[in-house]
């Protein structure tokens, strides 16, 4: 027993060092780039705000870089040696996603944060909402007289789980203001927000979900007892309780997460192993998203690393990116996630104190 916590410090005192290394090189990358923007953009009061010729802020530029591409390579054979992913490589003639495409990922990950004005909404449905407001009327239509596949933004909306979630939800909303089954195809992508938002106020027991919270509760379940394990290993027993109980409150509209928990979401980040803004090299770009291309990691040095200065592609198989040292990590359970999303396993459930 004394061998095998001699080696878990040996490895704990090798993560640390790895660890502080990195922070090191990483805030000094982002000094450098900030010393070099102050200078660039330096402006003179006698030049009525032209850039002047600073030629110290120009020699500075030119002798920090060397410095920064040492910095950089070093970032990336420590990468590359401990082989926690790759850096990722663009295939050529990509189609750029749309604004409207951009929108639905953020959303579908984040949750709807995001309120159209008044100006955002088309007329036909500004003009639904504003009747049904000033004047009480008979119901014309029934939630499922609505055929969404008529709204040309529903097509990419329907792709993802969030959006996909609250079809019924939107139906209700258009048959509350009698919006004429007609010009459904008038309906744009704005106004689909608007109802959802309309609902979300409503009923927010029930609002729409997003993948981030989803990815959480199957980490929880999955995985909580392993990460307990590995945070202990790393000395941070009370993070990953924090943690835990944090997750527990992500769907609790009745009960707010205590303060003395939620600091935890600051610590970790969840990470796209592929970037969400490479979406359009999937097959479909709604698989930015998907439970398979999300990890758990620490937000610093951890996740920063992962895309500064490069952008790397995490290892799939790392469900939980918690140290450089594979004794620190997570490998990802496939079948244990299957049982979990057909309802074979729980996320732990609040105790009386909420914990």
């Amino acid at each position: 027993m004394g061998k095998k916590k001699k080696h878990i410090s040996h490895l704990r005192k090798e993560e640390e060092a790895v660890v502080a290394s990195l922070s090191c090189i990483l805030h000094t990358l982002f000094q450098t780039r900030y010393r070099e923007y102050k200078g660039n953009n330096y402006k003179s009061k006698d030049t009525c705000g032209e850039k002047k010729n600073n030629s110290s802020a120009n020699k500075n530029k030119k002798a920090s870089s060397p410095a920064m591409k040492h910095l950089k390579s070093e970032l990336e054979m420590l990468i590359a040696f401990y082989g926690i992913g790759t850096p990722h490589i663009t295939p050529p003639d990509q189609t750029p996603l749309s604004r409207e495409q951009t929108m639905i990922i953020d959303i579908d990950f984040e949750g709807l944060r995001f309120i159209p004005s008044q100006d955002d909404l088309s007329s036909p449905y500004r003009l639904a909402k504003e009747s049904t407001e000033k004047y009480p009327l008979q119901s014309l239509y029934q939630p499922s007289e609505y055929d969404l596949n008529q709204v040309p933004s529903w097509q990419e909306m329907k792709k993802f789980n969030s959006f996909h979630f609250m079809h019924h939800q939107i139906c209700n909303q258009l048959a509350k203001i009698n919006y004429p089954l007609e010009q459904l195809n008038q309906l744009t992508f704005f106004d689909m927000l608007d109802m959802i938002n309309i609902h979300n106020r409503e009923c927010p027991a029930h609002k729409m979900p997003n993948q981030r919270t989803r990815f959480l509760k199957m980490f929880s379940a999955c995985y909580g007892q392993e990460f307990s394990e590995k945070m202990a290993l790393l000395g941070k027993e009370k993070q990953a309780k924090d943690f835990l109980t944090y997750i527990n409150y992500l769907d609790k509209q009745t009960k707010r997460c205590p303060p003395e928990v939620r600091y935890v979401s600051e610590i970790f980040s969840v990470h796209h192993i592929k970037n969400r803004q490479y979406a359009n090299e999937f097959d479909d770009y709604s698989q930015a998203n998907d439970i398979s291309n999300l990890s758990l990691c620490f937000n610093f040095p951890h996740h920063k690393v992962l895309h500064t200065p490069t952008e790397i592609d995490l290892n799939r198989n790392i469900i939980f990116f918690g140290g450089f040292l594979r004794e620190f990590q997570i490998i990802r359970n496939p079948e244990k996630e299957r049982l979990y999303f057909r309802g074979k396993l729980k996320t732990p459930s609040l105790s009386k104190d909420g914990r």
